[in-house]
């Protein structure tokens, strides 16, 4: 009997540990990074209207300052170099900086700088790029990636959200610039994605 019971519970066991490998590989599919919170991916990052703070922020390829209260409205991306989404929305990044000189800094979180510049370089990331830290996650809100906000000049987040598609790009960069992607365009956006799933 206690054969049968010692058989029962580890069997218990491999189901219960199967699932949690399950809805980690799950969760790190959908881009969250930060768990334990049953906030919505909408929910995520510092509110519209209000201001980014102002966090020492250092490019990961040249040490220099990177300043997100600049003048300037940005786009502000945060990525992964183990996630997929984030992956294929970069040719669509991409594009927006080169033809709509959309100024980008990227956020990546990696296993450290030297995985985080790799995938930058890899991605063809023209932009500066962040190390991104949890500490930088949990300053400006955000729980999820791919995930982006876009800010004015004094670093005021005008839009922000998820940023699975070419769709959610258009629709978060809608406060500083009509995004078209025309069909002479696509062949090139095409390139971008076939290097970027490699």
């Amino acid at each position: 009997m206690s054969i049968v019971i010692a058989v029962i519970a580890g069997i218990s066991l491999a189901v219960t540990a199967v699932n949690l490998i399950l809805t980690a590989v799950l969760f790190r599919q959908l881009g969250v990074f930060v768990m334990g919170t049953a906030r919505g991916a909408n929910d995520s990052g510092i509110s519209v209207g209000r201001r980014l703070p102002e966090l020492q922020l250092l490019d990961a390829r040249t040490g220099e300052v990177v300043d997100p209260h600049d003048g300037r409205p940005k786009l502000l991306f945060f990525g992964s170099t183990t996630c997929r989404e984030c992956a294929r929305i970069y040719p669509d990044i991409k594009h927006v900086e080169d033809r709509y000189e959309i100024p980008v800094v990227h956020f990546i979180f990696g296993r450290d700088v030297m995985d985080v510049t790799g995938y930058a370089d890899k991605r063809g990331i023209s932009g500066p790029v962040v190390s991104a830290t949890e500490e930088i996650a949990h300053a400006y809100d955000v729980e999820v990636n791919p995930f982006a906000f876009v800010i004015d000049g004094r670093g005021v987040v005008t839009a922000k959200g998820l940023l699975n598609g070419r769709d959610q790009l258009i629709d978060v960069l809608a406060p500083i610039k009509e995004i078209n992607f025309a069909e002479e365009n696509e062949e090139a956006v095409r390139d971008h994605e076939v290097i970027a799933t490699r």
